[in-house]
């Protein structure tokens, strides 16, 4: 027994004739008469006495009819129900953001995503990539925010920008001066601040810069890209940061590339099997509304892979 053959024999009993019956169930009449032969011979019982014109439901199947309506109504009912529920976003969710991420973005979407959704309660945590892709896997977090292609197999990627890459330094490094820089220039540079192994903005950083680590006298390491510029401000060197990382409060200056730019490709991802796409739209939504449109609009780039 199937919802489609509760459906025929409502329609049957609405029309009391099978081409018509047919034709409002968009079927031929050939297959509305074989699913009816087919259901009265599973449950047993003729449904519609044939003999009389128009056909007439026997009293079990006046009986049948009435439950059938009952379960096809319920059956509507629920599909309502998934709806709505897929199409709000009404609820708590948790979302795990890479660290060169989230300071520039949480900040600027938090407090008008909570003013358009106030029924929505969203707990974020920082977390390193490879952390995101485990707690993904083990559904324990519902999005991650963080440098893609990643190429997981059970995780689907939405892309939201590409940031560039800028390069900042001393106001005394001998590129200081530079209006405009270029991949060479920076390449074998050995000046550089990194954040500390584990963060995948650090590995883009060596795959643009592979010298820049060698010959340096500290070491120093940081999970933080405002604590790297801050020893640049102290100690000179340089470091590439996010564009997004800009602000006029540091006394280093900003140097941006020249086309084609290193960036690296910023997306939501989730676990294929997640179903909130109302969720998953209002969150990119709300980011591309404060990132400058520069980000996804300059097709000449590098996209730096992060492994």
């Amino acid at each position: 027994m199937t919802l489609k053959q509760l459906e025929y024999v409502v329609a049957l009993d609405t029309y009391r004739h099978f081409v018509t019956a047919a034709e409002k169930c968009f079927v031929t009449q050939p297959t509305i008469t074989t699913q009816l032969k087919n259901l009265e011979e599973e449950i047993g019982l003729s449904i519609f006495d044939r003999s009389l014109q128009p056909m007439t439901p026997t009293d079990l199947g006046k009986v049948f009819i009435i439950k059938a309506k009952s379960i096809l109504q319920e059956t509507n009912d629920l599909k309502d129900l998934v709806n709505k529920e897929l199409n709000s976003i009404n609820g708590k969710y948790k979302i795990g953001v890479i660290p060169t991420v989230s300071p520039y973005i949480i900040p600027l979407i938090s407090g008008s995503f909570s003013e358009k959704y106030p029924n929505t309660v969203i707990e974020i945590e920082e977390l390193k990539t490879l952390d995101i892709i485990r707690a993904l896997k083990n559904k324990e977090i519902d999005l991650g925010i963080l440098v893609t292609p990643i190429n997981e197999s059970h995780i689907r990627e939405i892309k939201l920008y590409n940031e560039p890459f800028v390069f900042y330094a001393n106001k005394n490094h001998f590129l200081s001066d530079k209006k405009i820089i270029s991949v060479a220039d920076v390449e074998k540079l050995k000046d550089i601040w990194l954040l500390n192994s584990g963060n995948c903005f650090r590995t883009q950083v060596l795959n643009i810069c592979p010298k820049s680590s060698e010959g340096k006298n500290i070491q120093f390491q940081s999970g933080s890209i405002e604590a790297l510029k801050k020893m640049v401000d102290n100690y000179g060197g340089f470091t590439l940061v996010p564009e997004l990382a800009i602000t006029e409060e540091n006394p280093g200056c900003y140097i941006h590339f020249s086309n084609p730019k290193p960036v690296r490709e910023v997306s939501i991802v989730t676990h294929h099997s997640y179903s909130k796409q109302a969720f998953i739209d209002a969150i990119r939504t709300e980011i591309l509304s404060i990132i400058p449109p520069n980000f996804e609009k300059n097709e000449h780039f590098i996209k730096v892979k992060w492994r």
